[in-house]
């Protein structure tokens, strides 16, 4: 019985969790970015500030989560996040809320987001006024723009996997767009490992499906991967994204099967 009390509790604490989630995204684009809109002419410096006013947003929910004991979130290596300029963070993609700890770590962040969140009625307006990079139809277009980005001095998150790992796999297949955008732009990949205790949250799972215990993220972020061959300007790109997909690939899989 205690089982089940303590279950219904955390069902009811997520409800309560991404009830807050949802009418917070709604109030930043319907009363926050318009004012930001008004104050701050410049696009660029407007989008900025409206990024910077998600990772703190994220920040507290992280907070809210910890409080009300839904969640748990160990960061090891943190200062690499919040200090991060001009790289590309990368990381495998277990649950739901990957990128809401990721973002809470730092100060702003650029991401590479579906175009189907455009439609979303409580994120979309969002999207639209941090200006995140839709991951629409045309590659190349998104390579091009992360890396202005990225010479900016803006950070960018990306998932190689591009979706949630599928169910009872420790990584899912990865796609190159990271590794041609850290070539064209010459940056930085900085590593973020997650790992989570529970299935919950995770991809076909119910976000009702919760388990009677906290939920625990533990997450570690490395230091930049070496890949000598991104800079060898004599093969075509292509080539080079391939062989460092393989460095991403083999530096998530040796850490999560440990």
């Amino acid at each position: 019985m205690y089982r089940s009390l303590a279950k219904w509790r955390r069902v009811l604490a997520t409800a309560a969790s991404f009830t807050v989630f949802g009418v917070g995204g709604f109030l930043l684009a319907t009363t926050v970015f318009p004012l930001l809109l008004l104050a701050i002419r410049n696009p660029e410096r407007r989008q900025a500030a409206a990024q910077g006013l998600v990772c703190r947003s994220f920040g507290g929910f992280v907070l809210l989560l910890r409080w009300m004991d839904v969640a748990s979130v160990e960061v090891r290596g943190a200062e690499r996040l919040s200090a991060a300029s001009g790289a590309v963070i990368i990381a495998n993609h277990p649950t739901l809320l990957d990128v809401v700890i990721i973002l809470a770590m730092m100060k702003r962040c650029q991401c590479v987001v579906k175009q189907s969140l455009l439609r979303n009625p409580f994120l979309g307006g969002v999207v639209r006024a941090t200006g995140y990079i839709r991951n629409g139809e045309d590659a190349e277009n998104v390579i091009h723009e992360a890396a202005r980005q990225l010479r900016s001095g803006a950070s960018i998150v990306i998932f190689p996997e591009g979706t949630r790992t599928a169910p009872r796999q420790v990584l899912g297949p990865l796609q190159r767009g990271a590794a041609n955008i850290a070539i064209e732009a010459g940056a930085p990949l900085i590593p973020v490992v997650v790992r989570c205790n529970h299935d919950t949250l995770k991809k076909g799972s119910k976000w009702y499906d919760v388990p009677a215990s906290r939920i625990d993220y533990v997450l570690e972020v490395g230091t930049p991967l070496v890949f000598g061959g991104e800079n060898d300007n004599e093969q075509p790109r292509p080539l080079r994204a391939r062989a460092l997909t393989g460095v991403i690939n083999n530096y998530f899989m040796d850490r999560l099967s440990a």
